[in-house]
């Protein structure tokens, strides 16, 4: 309808009266993101043979492996590899961490950041620098088996329960809903 000329709030009443209960904000929102994926298509189609995958997907592969992100096939992960070589970079960088990581070898972990040094990309220029100014806590993911997760995790919950019932009431009832939630927890 938009292609053709119509407005934005006749095409707003026109889908209302079959049963549209969105904005006319949204509506216009969709098309334009329409417009923009049609404009990507065009700039990168060669031939018809160009797919759009979502951002979206392609960063849960940093996070998950692909079997785990079930909106990718390996076939669709290749041609991105292929199509954007520095993102396949990133990809095998952040794999080898983990597995660096899982492996407990350290003296990996100083290759790695070497490596990673003359890539010279910005992000993980600060990743490295936060890594560099912490090596000795680092170095000691690799040796112990314990950390302070839990206790960091107990602080977390802490805040923001303090954090919704902010300006609210007094420090005993903070204290109070505290116990609560972590005797609701063992039960």
């Amino acid at each position: 309808m938009r292609s053709k000329g119509v407005l934005y709030k006749d095409i707003h009443k026109s889908i209302a009266k079959k049963g549209y209960t969105g904005s006319q904000a949204a509506i216009r929102q969709f098309i334009a993101k329409e417009k923009r994926l049609q404009k990507d298509v065009e700039d990168y189609d060669d031939a018809g043979s160009s797919e759009i995958i979502e951002r979206k997907w392609l960063l849960k592969l940093l996070y998950k492996p692909l079997e785990k992100v079930k909106q990718l096939t390996d076939e669709q992960v290749q041609n991105a590899f292929r199509k954007y070589p520095l993102f396949k970079q990133l990809y095998d960088l952040v794999w080898s961490f983990k597995s660096i990581l899982l492996s407990g070898q350290r003296e990996k972990l100083h290759t790695w950041i070497n490596k990673v040094q003359t890539l010279e990309l910005t992000k993980l220029n600060s990743f490295l620098n936060g890594l560099k100014r912490d090596i000795n806590a680092v170095e000691n993911a690799f040796l112990f088996s314990y950390s302070n997760g839990l206790a960091e995790g107990s602080v977390n919950k802490l805040k923001t329960i303090k954090r919704i019932m902010y300006g609210r009431f007094s420090f005993d009832l903070l204290r109070n809903k505290l116990l609560l939630l972590e005797s609701r927890k063992f039960n």
